[in-house]
């Protein structure tokens, strides 16, 4: 009798821990992983700062539990870029909170201050975190871009052609000049994207003995080899196509010029890891169309040879 007693005493706590371990697993509550609390300090003196590392492309939230209360945050070192700080609600919270998110743009150690406004106290409270919801739609949105917008400005030179759309005169031998010229620019955000083009660039073109023209041009490039590597940084070289239109003081002549060629460019990549600067040379031969031409001469299409240097600067 008493062993079927122990048996039953065995089957019953054997089961009130199997239901006591179910309602445990089933009632746990599940960690908020959207906010990570990295720092929590109290102010309690105007020169008191606190500081923390922050990474770059990463979002974080601040909580101060006084109003009217600006923060301040700048690298340890510095030359550090400080963080784009922006207030995350319009107003305080009904509790007297001031919300406010910071958007590090380097991998850095940064000092934070708190600061009164209007004679209020200083003390406060501030609660440090880091959104992950939010930095995860940050990268998304940074690798998920599809061009960076930039601006080129560069000089050269040019081998001399007859401004006429008829055949040269023999023993006549034009002169060379020089270009001076910008243009906005856009590639392709990704490091895999080949596309490079000057969507709109307007270019002055001298040339000794005969008239100026200003040409306003359109330019896509294809990069060929090389590219960006994971510092941002490297060289490329591809083919290029330019057309444009030109534009010659007191005549009515619109000249076109068509011009296939190469470029070859280094790109130095910044700490943001978008955008940075460029350093480039371009060749291109030039052809071209539209002069006006003289009664009963042979129609010519005037060439040249055309070399550039130039910087750009990307975002």
């Amino acid at each position: 009798m008493n062993i079927y007693r122990g048996a039953a005493y065995a089957v019953v706590l054997v089961v009130s821990a199997s239901s006591l371990s179910g309602q445990t697993s089933s009632t746990q509550l599940t960690p908020d992983s959207s906010y990570v609390l990295m720092l929590d300090h109290d102010f309690t003196g105007p020169d008191e700062f606190v500081r923390v590392f922050l990474q770059d492309g990463q979002v974080y939230r601040v909580e101060l539990n006084s109003p009217n209360v600006a923060l301040e945050v700048r690298g340890v070192v510095r030359t550090t870029q400080a963080p784009h700080v922006y207030p995350f609600l319009a107003s305080q919270t009904p509790s007297g909170s001031t919300l406010l998110e910071i958007y590090p743009e380097r991998d850095a150690e940064y000092e934070i201050r708190s600061r009164g406004i209007g004679g209020n106290q200083l003390p406060t409270r501030l609660r440090l975190y880091r959104d992950v919801e939010a930095s995860t739609r940050r990268q998304h949105v940074r690798t998920s871009r599809a061009y960076e917008i930039g601006l080129e400005v560069g000089g050269g030179w040019h081998s001399g052609f007859v401004q006429s759309g008829g055949m040269p005169i023999v023993g006549t031998d034009p002169e060379g000049g020089t270009d001076v010229e910008g243009c906005l620019t856009a590639r392709g955000a990704a490091e895999s994207s080949r596309f490079r083009a000057c969507v709109f660039g307007v270019s002055y073109q001298s040339q000794r003995g005969a008239r100026s023209i200003t040409w306003v041009y359109s330019e896509p490039r294809f990069r060929l080899v090389g590219g960006r590597g994971m510092s941002r940084s490297g060289w490329e070289l591809g083919p290029l196509f330019r057309f444009g239109v030109g534009i010659i003081s007191a005549s009515s002549q619109t000249p076109v010029v068509i011009a296939p060629g190469a470029y070859i460019a280094r790109l130095i990549g910044t700490s943001s890891h978008q955008g940075g600067w460029t350093i480039q040379a371009s060749y291109t031969r030039p052809f071209y169309k539209g002069f006006s031409r003289p009664t009963g001469v042979e129609a010519a299409t005037p060439k040249g040879h055309r070399l550039v240097f130039g910087i750009g600067w990307y975002r």
